[in-house]
Order: structure tokens, then C-alpha cells, then sequence
């Protein structure tokens, strides 16, 4: 019986060992906890920046985990089921601490312990770390405001003193909490210390605001609360209320007597020094936001927490990986189609891209283009043939994946998603087509020259034109002209008014672009032209039909030199035969040594004859001095005509007078002179060839990157950049920046706009950054 009792007992002492054996391995393998200290949002255009502060403490012991490192984090918005990863950092903001110290009567014991373990405590706090220091009984003074200096903060935790007073712990810790809402931004903690309750030396309430008032406060402000209660003997503190009141607002607790003091202020700092932070992008909804921060730790399981993020916006939610941005849209003249341009995010994910044109008011589908192999920047041509002139479209762009799903390619300001990109146009093919400036007439012997410049010339075919007589507002009989396509737009038309006959008077030019199958672009009018018809000599008009036939002239050159040639051999032929020393000076050269006193010397040649091949000398014909040049005029643009012939414009009153020489105020031809040249020095490849030589002609001499005289096919360069003119006084070139947008310089000087400088042999000329030229001439 004694052995089986004995065996009885020996079963009973191994399972009470092997429960208390795994009690114990449960107690030391229990899981971790998470506390949230602080929550900071940042809110972008596109998105949500959420930081999260966090703790790891122990369950049962409650005081922080500093061994364990978490592994992976991840943030989970419920409202929307967005889940979103989070990085896992050290804290990136300074921590603001406050020591709340109670000074109240029965802390007259242990006010020297305190100071001790808070000054022991100071040296080993969290980086980045600015203290305060309150004491309180029934009032509460500030011994230090914020620092980093901890010799400020120890000399303040020596200036506490006792009073025979209260204890306000509820209005000790609420002043202190408000005080943080003031601290700059950064992580906030409190550490309260006390070794009584709430209380009053009569055992009345002593703080006006409650426990339940501080813990919301503490909540709302993101202010944790550690609490160290230090008993002194029983029922002195309400240890279960500081408890919760640190578990409540995400702090530490440690309660013990005068000998844990110290070990009290450690646990509460190595807590605040264990901080984590999880940082994530997530999209929210407008309002409240109920989030659960779930995360790994190594050996130890998944953690999770639930939290409220607040935003002030609606974020729809992440950008789609395919973003479209309409980059240009431009209407192509020579071709009459849309050129458009779009780049894509991640174009690889895009299986085709589809264009449609839709009419802005009817609401009717008018075409629709299909585009694949997508890059990042593309061009598309789109066709206008069934496109009507004036009226509003609007272009839809949608792109598609795999499974011809559309993109979200487009987010407007407020947020909102589509999956079209729109762009609204109106179809004017007027504003790319060809416009014509006539911008000087002059009178050259007879004829009249036209300056000439059009925009968009690639489109122009040809000119035409013809004169009208301002005195009977009719057509001048066979004045009809015509002239073939000018190079870049630019140049001179000649109108032959001699062979028309015209006679002198008062005209107004008509000169009109035209296009393919002679169709009209534009018409430019001209008026106040005074043209004086000169009599023309017969070496005149031989000369006029000489410049217009240059055949004729080589033909004449030619004549003359088969001539030439033709008397010269036949004239050796006879020098041959006769064996005469004509040309030598020989011949009579001794007539006359045997002549008889008082006969005349005889020669066979004539008495004014030149003898030894001095000729005799003709007077010089001086030429007549050159006139003086004609004055530079800036001609106005004119607009193109919108009245018939006969009702003419009074803003067209301004005008050009060509005239003969009876003529007061008649332009005069400029006498020939040989034209300067720009030699370029500096310019990209693709626009001129580095080396070439411009000849500066006629004037003025515009240069731009589109129908100029040098047209310059670079994206620095202005359309009408400067402009090249010569001084009518002094007879000196000089040239005028246009008021480019990249500005022009000579030698190194930015010119005004609008102001003209001179040119000399060798100035440099810059236009814009990446064109150089240099002048060469007088």
C-alpha cells in the first residue's frame, strides 16, 4: 500500500513539474505586443505619406522589447481593401519629453531619491531628444521649457522642492499634454511620477479636469503617457489607474518602491529608445479611415494593430502604370493632316492605342484611327479629308492592355481618373496657309520691282498679279503678271511695264499666292505707287532685251571675239607675205639722212600718223558722279484685301513713290554695288554647313528660322529673328534684332530690339545660342 502511494506521489511530482516546466517555457515564449505612440499623415497631390510610431513590449510584463527587430510590415486601408507595403525605419523626427515630477508633501522622504534616478536616467535618452521638467502639488510650475542641454536639465531636477500640499495629478498631466500640442512637430511623450492619488491633503478631489478628460486629451493629441508610481505603503497610489492610463494613451508603466526608482526611470527611457517606424503611400477616403498595421517579426509570428487615419480629400487610388501626356498638336500644311504627339509611361504594357475624332457639339463620331507598337514618344498623322473647315472637334485617346481593358492614362487636378485623354479642337486651315507681304516697290528703268515675302512657302505654287489705276479704280489693260516659286518665299518679282506700255500715273499693285491647279491662297494689295514712264534709248532697250535674253549677250561676246581672232591671224598672214615691219616702227626709219638742204623730210606714213606705236592720246569722257543712294523705307504690312477694285482702304493710304527724275519726292535707283556676305562660323550640321558664304541680297535681308531671306531651321531661332538694312546716309549696313526670343549679338553685345547697330568687315553675329556668322563687306 505504502509503494503504491509512493508511486502515486512520485506521478503526481513529475506532472506538477512538467506543467510548471511549460508554464514556463509559455511565459518566456509568449508573443510580443505592438503599441502605437504616433501617427503622421502628409498629404500629396497623388497620395497619402503615413509614418507610424510604434513600441514592441511584452504582454505580461508590459515594459518594452528592445531584442527583437521587426522583419516586414504592411499597412491595410478596411474602407477600401488597398494594401499597401511599408518600410520599416528608424524614427526620422526629434521626441519632446516632459517630466512631470510630483513635489506634493508626501514626496518630503523621497524627493532626494527622485532627483537621483530622474538625473540617472538622463543618461541614456533616445537621439534627438529635447526635455522639460514641472513639478506639481495643487500647482504647477515649469522648471525647465524644452532643451537638449542636459546639464539645464539636471540643474532643473535639482530646483524641485516639496510643500506640505496636494497632489493635482489630473491637471499636472492635461497642462503638460497641452503644452505639447505647442512643441514644434516631432514624437511627444510625458513621464508622470507620483506617490499619491488625485487628492487634496484633506482627501477631497484635487484636479479640475478627470482621469477620463486626461486619457481622451492624451488619445487625441497623440501624447503617450508613461506613468512610474512609487509606493510607499499600501492604498498610497492608485497603481491600476496608472496602468491603464499608459496602456490607453501608448505608454510604459512601472510601479515600485524607493530602491525600483531607479530601475523605474531606465524601463521608461529604454521604451522611448526602442521606438520603430513604419513608413507606406496609401490613398484614403475622405474622412476617417479605419487602417490595421500588420507585421512581421523573425521567430516570432505576424503582429497586428488597428489604427484611424483622417484625410481631408478623396484619393482615388494608386496611378495607373500607363500614363499619357499629349505633348503637340500641330495641323501640317504641306500635307493638310494633324501631326500628334504623346508619350507614355511604361508604353510595354500597351497593347494598342485608338485615336477617334467626335464632333463637339453634334456628339457624332466622325473617324477613328487604330495605332500598335507604341513607344514612349510618338507621332501620329491624322488625316483631315473628313474634317469640315470652322467647325469644333474633339480628339479621345484611349489606350488598352492585354486583355482590351482601357487605362487610367489621365488624372486631373481634383483627382479624378479617366480613361480617355480629350483634347478639344477647332479645324482652320486658313492659319497654316500661305501669307503674302509685299514690303517695298521700286521703280528700276521702266519696269517695277517687287519685294516679296510669304509665309509657309512650301504650299505656294506660283504668283500672280496685276495693276489697277487709283484715278479710274479700273484694271490696267495687259498689266497681267506672273512669276514662278520664289526660294523660301522670298524675293523680287519683276513687272515689265515697258513691254505693256503702261503709262505714267498713279497704280496699286494686286499680287496674289497660288496654289495647286492655280488656287488662290492669299491676295496682297499695294497702293500709291507713282510711276514715271521714261523714255527708253535704242541701247536701252538693247541692254533691257540683252539682261532679259542672257543668250543673246553671249552670242554678241562671242561675235566679237571670232572677229578679233579673224583680224589678227589675217593681219599676221599679211605681215607674213610682205615682210612690212608694220607694227615694229622701222619702216622710214633713214628717209631723210640723204636729203638735200632746204627739201621736207618725206614718210610714207600720214603727218598725225603715230610713229613707233605712240598713239596719239584721246581725251578722257568723265563719267557722271553717282547719285546718292535712296533712303531706307519700312514698308507696312498691309492686310489682304477684303473690298473690290475701285473702293480702296484709307489705311492704305501709306505708300511707296517711284517716279523719274521730275519727280520731287521719287525713289531713285541705287547705283550696282558688290553685296556683302555672312560667313557661317557656328551652326548645327542639319540647319547650315559651317564654312558657307551668304550673299546679303536684296535688302532688306531678313534672317529667321521661317520664310526669311536666310531661313534657319533651328528651334532657337525666332521666325522673323533679325533683319539686315543698309544706312541711307552713311551707306553702312546695320542690323536690327526683331524682338527674337533668343535675342541676337554683335561681337559679343545683346542688341535691343528694335534698335539698329552697325555692321563692320569681321563682326561676329550670333543668333540665338547656337548660330554664329560673321560679316564681310564695307
Amino acid at each position: 500500500m505504502d509503494s503504491m502511494l509512493k508511486r502515486a506521489l512520485m506521478c503526481l511530482l513529475i506532472v506538477f513539474l512538467a506543467f510548471s516546466f511549460f508554464t514556463d517555457v509559455v511565459a518566456q515564449t509568449s508573443q510580443p505586443d505592438v503599441r502605437i505612440n504616433t501617427i503622421s499623415t502628409i498629404e500629396l497631390p497623388d497620395s497619402v505619406n503615413l509614418k507610424v510610431y510604434f513600441n514592441l513590449f511584452d504582454k505580461q510584463s508590459g515594459q518594452a522589447i528592445t531584442d527583437i527587430t521587426p522583419q516586414t510590415a504592411q499597412i491595410t486601408l478596411l474602407n477600401t481593401g488597398f494594401i499597401s507595403g511599408g518600410e520599416i525605419k528608424q524614427p526620422d523626427i526629434p521626441i519632446y519629453i516632459t517630466m512631470v515630477l510630483d513635489a506634493s508633501g508626501s514626496m518630503a522622504s523621497s524627493q532626494q531619491i527622485l532627483k537621483d534616478a530622474a538625473k540617472l536616467a538622463l543618461t541614456n535618452v533616445p537621439n534627438n531628444a529635447f526635455f522639460s521638467v514641472v513639478q506639481f502639488d495643487e500647482e504647477i510650475v515649469l522648471l525647465q521649457d524644452f532643451t537638449e542641454n542636459q546639464s539645464a536639465i539636471s540643474f532643473a531636477i535639482d530646483q524641485l522642492k516639496t510643500t506640505g500640499r496636494g497632489t493635482c495629478l489630473y491637471d499636472a498631466a492635461f497642462t503638460a499634454v497641452e503644452a505639447m500640442e505647442k512643441a514644434p512637430v516631432g514624437r511627444r511623450a510625458v513621464i508622470l511620477f507620483t506617490d499619491g492619488k488625485d487628492e487634496t491633503q484633506t482627501g477631497s478631489v484635487c484636479s479640475q479636469h478627470t482621469y477620463r478628460e486626461l486619457v481622451d486629451k492624451a488619445m487625441k493629441a497623440q501624447v503617450p503617457i508613461h506613468t512610474i508610481g512609487l509606493s510607499v505603503s499600501a492604498g498610497n497610489i492608485n497603481s491600476l489607474e496608472l496602468e491603464n492610463m499608459a496602456a490607453s494613451t501608448g505608454g510604459f508603466s512601472a510601479i515600485g518602491n524607493q530602491s525600483q526608482l531607479k530601475n523605474s526611470f531606465e524601463q521608461i527611457m529604454l521604451g522611448l529608445k526602442a521606438q520603430w517606424m513604419v513608413e507606406s503611400t496609401i490613398y484614403p477616403r475622405q474622412g476617417e479611415n479605419n487602417a490595421v498595421l500588420t507585421m512581421g517579426l523573425q521567430d516570432a509570428g505576424e503582429l497586428t494593430i488597428a489604427f484611424m487615419v483622417n484625410s481631408s480629400k478623396e484619393y482615388p487610388g494608386p496611378p495607373s502604370p500607363v500614363t499619357a501626356k499629349l505633348d503637340g498638336f500641330a495641323l501640317r500644311p504641306e500635307t493638310m493632316t494633324y501631326d500628334v504627339q504623346l508619350s507614355f509611361t511604361s508604353p510595354e504594357f500597351i497593347n494598342y492605342l485608338k485615336v477617334a475624332i467626335w464632333e463637339e457639339r453634334g456628339g457624332a463620331k466622325v473617324t477613328e484611327f487604330v495605332f500598335e507598337n507604341i513607344a514612349q514618344f510618338n507621332t501620329l498623322n491624322i488625316p483631315t479629308s473628313d474634317l469640315v473647315p470652322e467647325r469644333e472637334y474633339e480628339m479621345r485617346v484611349v489606350v488598352t492592355d492585354d486583355n482590351n481593358i482601357p487605362f487610367v492614362i489621365f488624372r486631373d487636378q481634383d483627382g479624378k481618373q479617366f480613361t480617355e485623354l480629350t483634347h478639344v479642337f477647332t479645324y482652320d486651315p486658313s492659319g497654316v496657309l500661305p501669307q503674302l507681304t509685299i514690303q517695298s516697290v521700286i521703280q528700276d528703268n521702266n519696269d517695277l520691282i517687287i519685294q516679296v515675302a510669304t509665309t509657309n512657302p512650301i504650299l505656294v505654287k506660283g504668283y500672280d498679279g496685276w495693276l489697277i489705276n487709283e484715278d479710274t479704280n479700273t484694271v490696267v489693260p495687259n498689266s497681267t503678271f506672273t512669276s514662278e516659286i520664289l526660294p523660301n518665299g522670298s524675293g523680287s518679282i519683276t513687272i515689265p511695264m515697258s513691254d505693256t506700255k503702261v503709262e505714267s500715273g498713279k497704280y496699286t499693285i494686286l499680287l496674289r499666292a497660288l496654289g495647286d491647279g492655280n488656287s488662290v491662297f492669299t491676295t496682297q494689295e499695294y497702293t500709291g505707287i507713282v510711276y514715271e514712264a521714261q523714255r527708253v534709248s535704242i541701247f536701252s532697250k538693247i541692254f533691257s532685251a540683252l539682261k532679259a535674253s542672257p543668250i543673246f549677250f553671249y552670242i554678241i561676246i562671242g561675235i566679237i571675239l571670232v572677229v578679233i581672232a579673224f583680224l589678227m591671224i589675217y593681219n599676221w598672214r599679211e605681215k607674213s607675205l610682205s615682210g612690212t615691219p608694220v607694227m615694229q616702227g622701222r619702216l622710214g626709219g633713214k628717209v631723210g639722212k640723204n636729203k638735200k638742204k632746204g627739201q621736207k623730210d618725206f614718210s610714207p606714213f600720214a603727218t598725225n600718223e603715230p610713229i613707233q606705236g605712240k598713239i596719239p592720246q584721246q581725251p578722257v569722257r568723265q563719267s557722271p558722279a553717282p547719285k546718292p543712294a535712296p533712303p531706307a523705307y519700312n514698308v507696312p504690312i498691309m492686310p489682304s484685301s477684303n473690298y473690290p477694285v475701285g473702293n480702296l482702304s484709307p489705311d492704305q493710304l501709306d505708300r511707296t513713290i517711284v517716279g523719274g527724275p521730275s519727280m520731287m519726292d521719287a525713289t531713285q535707283v541705287s547705283p550696282m554695288f558688290s553685296s556683302p556676305t555672312l560667313s557661317v562660323m557656328k551652326a548645327p550640321q542639319d540647319v547650315i554647313s559651317p564654312g558657307q558664304r551668304i550673299s546679303i541680297q536684296p535688302l532688306p535681308f531678313t534672317i529667321g528660322r521661317v520664310g526669311a531671306s536666310l531661313t534657319l531651321n533651328e528651334v532657337s531661332v525666332s521666325r522673323l529673328h533679325a533683319q539686315i538694312t543698309m544706312d541711307s546716309q552713311s551707306r553702312r549696313y546695320m542690323i536690327t534684332d526683331m524682338n527674337s526670343s533668343n535675342g541676337t549679338k554683335v561681337n559679343g553685345a545683346p542688341l535691343s530690339p528694335g534698335q539698329p547697330m552697325y555692321l563692320n568687315n569681321g563682326c561676329r553675329v550670333q543668333i540665338g545660342p547656337s548660330i554664329e556668322l560673321v560679316f564681310e563687306g564695307s
